[in-house]
């Protein structure tokens, strides 16, 4: 009879360490098959996410060519606005030199006094054309 109550302990403990092996591997598998989903999950997200980089990488470029056409345009109409500006100033410039010129003529011819040279400012440096964007 000791054998029998050995033999049915051991019997026993053999039964409870086969189901503790058994639910061990449900979990382990139950993980696996969480952590492939997961993994699945990601992968997926990660490929919707590149689909929208892409996409907005293609509108950047999209804005960026319009705005460098815009910019090349824009930076012509100023060149060539500074340029007729500049021409203008040297006229305006010249008339107001005559004008002044004549002014102090005819007032020496009025006081009889011989006239006083008339200042002449300095010529400012040429302007530089704007740089225009790479």
């Amino acid at each position: 009879m000791a054998e029998a109550t050995l033999d049915q302990l051991a019997y026993e403990r053999l039964e409870r360490l086969e189901t503790a092996v058994a639910r061990l591997r449900y979990v382990a598998i139950a993980l696996l098959v969480a952590l492939i989903a997961g993994l699945a999950v990601i992968g997926l997200q990660v490929r919707r996410l590149d689909g929208r980089i892409e996409r907005l990488a293609a509108k950047v470029d999209g804005i960026d060519t319009t705005l460098g056409v815009r910019f090349e345009e824009t930076n012509a109409k100023l060149d060539t606005s500074s340029q007729r500006l500049a021409v203008e100033l040297k006229r305006i410039g010249a008339q107001i030199e005559a004008q002044t010129s004549a002014i102090a003529k005819s007032t020496a011819a009025a006081t009889g006094a011989p006239p006083s040279p008339v200042p002449v400012p300095p010529k400012p440096a040429p302007a530089q054309p704007p740089r225009s964007r790479p």
